[in-house]
């Protein structure tokens, strides 16, 4: 009998990656080991908005009320019997609410060697992720669910050194973010790269995205350069932030500056024809352990400036870098990569190794550590 790998999947929201790497990416690149594995996707009770209500990056009631309705499923399948010694769990989020009562349940079941992993996207160890100031209260979850684990996946390694300093022990995988290449490429089959004199910036507008910034890099570009426009764009239906007056400053200069664009309500496929057409996509974020901005950005031939800051030093080249918090830089930076434009295909290749790696460490209970920045080629040999 096959081992069954149960993944516990992120809520699907509008303004955001969740739904495809839950229904779409993370399904397809498990089931590349169906001969040696069962995949089941561990449903959930999505939150009846559709998006963030309140919070950032998941919603604050709505993330638990979907984790734990998915603990409540799987305590189901281990009282009907269908979970099985060698098991594998997969926390697609590191914060997934009622988890305890599942150890305590495989335990009094006497459910032996089940195999738990985790994908950490930030917590509370990275002083610009709003679990920051939870810490006090957080990291003991942390750590309790961190003796728990056979690995841990993330995306760069500097924030597995914070992981390592704030006391974890399992072994944790630097995978970059999890995304199937193919499968987002698929979402714009006509594959119409018009390329135009665009920057798109396509981060949020929260606090650790360093927003008011774009806007005085937008606004310099802008004057500089006045062939060229600036695109912001949102899924949601509206812009949206946690910092006080940010989107009234962003409409602001949209209404002062025709070329500034505000692109809301966007579909997935409409999402990346801007970035098809885009030439230059622009980041300024303080908290963006590699970013999914970049992943399908490069993934649709746009150029990239970028901070020189935090997991950015690890990928970005060097020339494409500019000195966190200097507009000034920023806009040069930018000004040179107009005129000398690249593509990044390594950057959604090693995206996409990673995800499948996922599935090769849990199916084969790898316990050494991989990184695919700094051994990436011994990485692909793993699954050729």
């Amino acid at each position: 009998m096959k081992r069954k790998l149960f993944y516990f999947g992120l809520e699907s929201l509008a303004n955001r990656y969740t739904g495809q790497l839950t229904n779409e990416w993370a399904p397809a690149a498990f089931n590349t080991f169906s001969d040696q594995i069962e995949f089941v996707n561990i449903p959930g009770d999505v939150n009846e908005h559709g998006d963030v209500v309140v919070g950032m990056v998941l919603d604050a009631v709505g993330r638990g009320i979907y984790s734990m309705s998915q603990v409540q499923h799987f305590l189901n399948l281990i009282r009907k019997g269908q979970v099985k010694e060698n098991d594998i769990v997969y926390f697609a989020d590191f914060w997934t609410p009622g988890i305890e009562s599942i150890f305590y349940a495989l335990d009094l079941y006497k459910i032996k060697n089940v195999k738990f992993y985790a994908r950490n996207w930030a917590q509370s160890m990275d002083e610009y992720d709003f679990t920051y100031e939870m810490r006090n209260w957080m990291r003991w979850y942390e750590l309790g669910l961190d003796s728990k684990l056979s690995g841990i996946f993330c995306a760069s390694t500097e924030h597995k050194n914070l992981m390592v300093q704030a006391g974890f022990k399992a072994p944790i995988h630097v995978l970059s973010l999890p995304v199937h290449k193919q499968l987002t490429l698929d979402k714009l089959p006509t594959r119409r790269y018009n390329k135009r004199n665009v920057v798109a910036y396509t981060s949020r507008l929260d606090k650790e995205k360093n927003p008011y910034f774009m806007l005085q890099v937008a606004e310099k570009f802008l004057e500089m350069h006045p062939d060229w426009e600036w695109i912001v764009t949102t899924s949601s239906s509206k812009l949206r932030s946690n910092v006080q007056g940010v989107v009234n400053a962003v409409y602001d200069l949209a209404d002062r500056n025709p070329r500034f664009k505000v692109y809301e309500n966007l579909s997935k496929e409409q999402y990346y024809q801007v970035l098809s057409e885009a030439k230059l996509q622009f980041n300024s974020s303080l908290q963006d352990w590699v970013a999914f901005t970049c992943v399908e950005s490069t993934m649709y031939d746009c150029d990239i400036v970028y901070p020189d800051f935090r997991s950015f030093k690890e990928f970005i080249p060097k020339d494409r870098k500019y000195h966190a918090f200097d507009v000034e830089d920023a806009v040069y930076t930018l000004s040179y990569a107009k005129d000398t434009l690249r593509t990044y295909s390594y950057i959604s290749d090693i995206a996409d190794l990673g995800l499948h790696l996922e599935g090769y460490i849990m199916v084969n209970d790898i316990s050494s550590e991989l990184n695919v920045w700094q051994e990436s080629e011994y990485c692909k040999t793993l699954l050729s």
